[in-house]
């Protein structure tokens, strides 16, 4: 999940809260308005981004605006298959689609938890969301049913203490107060045959693949990590102002790579051998060696989102709207060391 310009009891379905969302208005703009996430359904292109926009394109040029529910500010979105996908946003929100993204219904809307929903990953029929707050909403049989988990095995221990007195004594200040005792989870990813969690003020925990069974991971950096992202046998770890770690024993240890710029990293994407970090003020770091990073600016100065290669270009989603970038362009003069 992305650096966006920003109940808890187990149950078995989700439905609607009483204060029901309002649909996204269509746009002419939408492709030129800020975009969160970017990604494929088979071979069409999908992004995410404000007012609930859901964008789709079939050649890269023409972008058709999909039916979406809510005009909420949408954050991330991932598919199983070219078929089924999934989106997250604003107001606890959460949606599906069952036909390549042309049409999404509401899965999980709560505005009064004043919590997003930050990102999405499917595997297979396991699905999890996760956002502000701790907030980890889960599926097994690919977005039927939901539960909604409270992590209480990734709080400091002085927190799991103080809540299990407050549990055994005060259950309804438990309730309220454990709300906000977990870090934002900003980005949930696959690394390996494990399940990670980047998050805020230094966040970091991984899983079983079936995101049951949670464990903290130290680190020595104290700033929000935005994405975590497996290449080959190295991790890379990104974060605020350009902070970068990469790790070769599945994140037990890191060590921080020099950007040279300090514009924060929002997500990253892997196409053949190059892994692309996507930053702030227009800035693509990317690595074809996972050592030395280099940095492509684009002419605006816009930030960039998130990206995914499609027809020999690299797809954007930024503030100022989807922009590509010819593969050839990473190797001119424009991309400086």
């Amino acid at each position: 999940m992305k650096n966006v310009f920003y109940t808890l009891v187990v149950c078995s379905v989700f439905s609607v809260t009483a204060q029901s969302p309002v649909a996204a208005i269509q746009s002419k703009l939408a492709s030129k308005n800020l975009l969160v996430d970017i990604t494929l359904a088979g071979s069409t292109l999908i992004a995410v981004g404000e007012r609930g926009h859901i964008l789709l394109s079939s050649d890269g040029e023409q972008w058709q605006q999909a039916n979406v529910p809510v005009n909420v500010l949408l954050t991330s979105v991932d598919f199983k298959n070219d078929k089924v996908g999934f989106a997250t946003g604003h107001d606890a929100t959460l949606l599906k689609t069952t036909d390549g993204g042309f049409n999404w219904s509401v899965s999980n809307y709560q505005p009064e938890l004043d919590k997003p929903l930050l990102d999405v990953k499917v595997i297979g029929d396991n699905v999890i969301a996760v956002g502000a707050y701790g907030l980890f909403l889960q599926s097994f049989d690919a977005g039927q049913t939901w539960q909604d988990s409270f992590q209480d095995e990734l709080l400091i221990e002085d927190d799991r203490l103080y809540l299990n007195d407050l549990k055994e004594y005060e259950p309804d200040v438990y309730q309220k107060e454990k709300q906000f005792m977990l870090p934002h989870f900003n980005n949930i990813n696959v690394v390996g045959e494990q399940l990670f969690i980047a998050g805020e003020a230094g966040f970091l925990a991984k899983s079983d693949k079936d995101g049951e069974d949670w464990q903290i991971i130290e680190t020595d950096y104290f700033g929000s990590y935005f994405s975590i992202i497996n290449v080959d046998d190295s991790q890379f770890l990104a974060g605020l102002r350009g902070n970068l770690f990469k790790s070769e024993d599945q994140g037990d240890s890191w060590q921080a790579l020099d950007t040279g710029v300090k514009a924060t990293i929002n997500s990253a994407y892997h196409y053949k051998n190059v892994t692309y970090f996507f930053a702030n003020s227009g800035n693509i770091f990317y690595t074809s060696n996972n050592t030395d990073i280099n940095d492509y600016e684009l002419d605006d100065g816009k930030a960039v989102m998130s990206g995914v290669v499609f027809n020999g270009f690299l797809y954007l989603a930024t503030e100022a709207g989807i922009k590509k970038i010819a593969l050839s362009e990473f190797t001119s003069n424009k991309a400086r060391d």
